[in-house]
Order: structure tokens, then sequence, then C-alpha cells
């Protein structure tokens, strides 16, 4: 057996008497016994920590993205109406979510984690918009030119080739596919004519 495999073992073994396996309980365990010692283990993983993660002790805690973690936080808001550390600690006991350290920890503190999803707010109510304008204005100038006959028919079928924004979110945006064909001054045409 190798040095690793005696390591797990023995970890595995010392922790079937206990639900959390300290460094105490098990230098006590293996004191009598022909095992590693918790220097050999220590020295083999270098922590205590990454030895218990290797023997399948405890869970590898899991990294989450900014963008999940600002999607939780978002979410939390959303379902519990107020984004204070308490309401985001009840909120997450519920279900998988990151948990308050791990919002902590990424963004320094839990105030600069709530600025962080207000500034994201406040970017997509404001700069979202105009960027989708005209991503619209320019697609409709575009398809006006190049597809015949041009109609919201024939602009759905280009706009999906194209991966452009499609005619229920220009009406979404203009109110409906002719208010903002006239906005921009266009017009239909039936059979190639303009």
């Amino acid at each position: 057996m190798n040095r690793e495999a005696e390591i797990i073992q023995a970890l595995r073994a010392a922790a079937s008497l206990t639900p959390t396996l300290t460094v105490k309980q098990y230098q006590l365990w293996s004191r009598d016994r022909d095992v590693p010692t918790f220097i050999d283990v220590l020295n083999f993983y270098g922590s205590w920590t990454g030895a218990l993660k290797a023997a399948g002790l405890i869970e590898s805690r899991r990294h989450y993205t900014q963008q999940e973690l600002v999607a939780a936080l978002r979410l939390a808001l959303e379902q519990e109406g107020k984004l204070t550390s308490t309401h985001y600690q009840q909120w997450a006991s519920g279900q998988v979510a990151p948990s308050l350290g791990d919002i902590i920890s990424h963004f320094g503190s839990w105030s600069l984690a709530v600025k962080t999803v207000e500034r994201l707010e406040e970017l997509h109510f404001t700069v979202q918009p105009e960027r989708e304008k005209a991503e619209i204005v320019q697609s409709l100038l575009e398809a006006s030119r190049v597809v015949v006959p041009f109609n919201a028919v024939s602009y759905q079928k280009w706009a999906k080739q194209h991966k452009r924004p499609s005619v229920a979110k220009i009406s979404r945006r203009y109110g409906s596919w002719k208010r903002a064909l006239a906005e921009l001054e266009l017009r239909e045409s039936c059979d190639g004519k303009k």
C-alpha cells in the first residue's frame, strides 16, 4: 500500500468514530496504532484540511463566480424584498446558494457586495436599453437595404440568421413593428419595391 493510501485509510478509520475528526482526536486515536502520525499527514498534504478533503471527509468548498454571486443576491432581493445580511442568510439557508461568508470573502464586505449589485442594476436599467435600441435601429436600417421584400416575416427570418433582434423584441421596445418602422421612417415592401 502506498503512503497516500495508508494515510487516507487511517483518516477514514479514525473519522468513523467521530462526526468531525480533529487533529487532537486523530493524535489520540493514532497514538498506539501502526498508522501514519499527524506529522506524516501534515507533511504529505500540507494541511489538515487538505488531508481531510483528500480522504473525502469534508467537501471542498465551492468557488462561485462573481456572476453566480450577483445572481444569488438579485434573487434574494427579489424574494426577500430587502438585501440585508440577515435577510440573505435566512434566504440562503433554505436553498443551495452561496453562503454569506462566500459573498463577503469575494467582495470584501457585505456593503461592497450590495453596492456592486446596485451598480449593476443601475447599468442594466440605464445603459442596456440604449444599447438595445441602437442595435434595433442598426438592424432595421441594414435589413431595409438588403431584405427583399422587407416586412415582418422576411425580417424575422433574416434576424434569426444574423442573430439580430427579433420582431417580438422590436415590438416590445417600440410598441409594435409598424411603430418602429414609422419612427425610423421605413416602409414595408411586398414585392421588392420600397
